[in-house]
């Protein structure tokens, strides 16, 4: 009996898939959503909710491009900012503006420098106007920030983030099925990044 047992492990162990065989998708994360809806997957969905006074978020804008550049259009990285109650929205708003300007990308980067290594205070609407004004946006800026679609897509994003209880940044919702967050892994973004490459090998293999 325990030589036809010792056999059966031996097989698991040198049968390609077998061990794995119903598992769920490797990596530290949380489930809030049906598994069985990754599979078969062709793509990647990613929401990011992140906050421009957040370190976390800051390392994430570099160390996500190594997924960017990986997965290439086989992922949508869905960036959603959110403020805490003790900031102001201004920031979120300058996001949503910049974007609809094709500008997201290099505003939110000088957004996150002027906060992290100027030490300025980025949620004071006249900062966000000095740096405006450097893009030469600052009178599209003004209007949006009167603009009730883009004060709607704030609300919305922090509506959103209350729907997946977002407490920390940056919180990353994987395909709406997948919770992770930097608590979840141990707090250091390149390791966050080496997890949701984890993940997302799997997702995409996942049948």
């Amino acid at each position: 009996m325990r030589k036809a047992l010792s056999l059966i492990i031996l097989l698991l162990f040198l049968i390609p898939g077998t061990a794995c065989a119903g598992e769920k998708i490797r990596g530290k994360y949380e489930v809030i959503g049906s598994l069985d809806k990754l599979k078969g997957a062709k793509q990647i969905e990613m929401m990011e909710f992140f906050n421009y006074s957040c370190g976390h978020c800051y390392r994430f804008l570099e160390t996500s491009k190594r997924l960017r550049d990986k997965y290439k259009d086989k992922l949508h990285h869905k960036k959603i900012p959110i403020y805490w109650d003790n900031q102001t929205p201004y920031p979120a708003m300058a996001f949503y503006i910049s974007d609809g300007l094709g500008l997201e990308e290099k505003f939110t980067q000088e957004l996150f420098d002027t906060n992290f290594k100027r030490q300025i205070n980025i949620f004071q609407p006249k900062v966000i106007g000095f740096l405006a004004k450097d893009f030469g946006i600052d009178k599209e800026v003004e209007a949006g920030m009167q603009s009730p679609k883009i004060q709607a897509k704030v609300q919305k994003a922090k509506d959103l983030a209350g729907e997946y209880k977002v407490a920390e940044t940056p919180t990353l919702i994987i395909n709406k099925v997948l919770k992770v967050a930097p608590s979840i892994v141990g707090g250091d973004m390149d390791q966050v990044t080496e997890n949701l490459d984890l993940i997302f090998q799997d997702i995409l293999s996942y049948n």
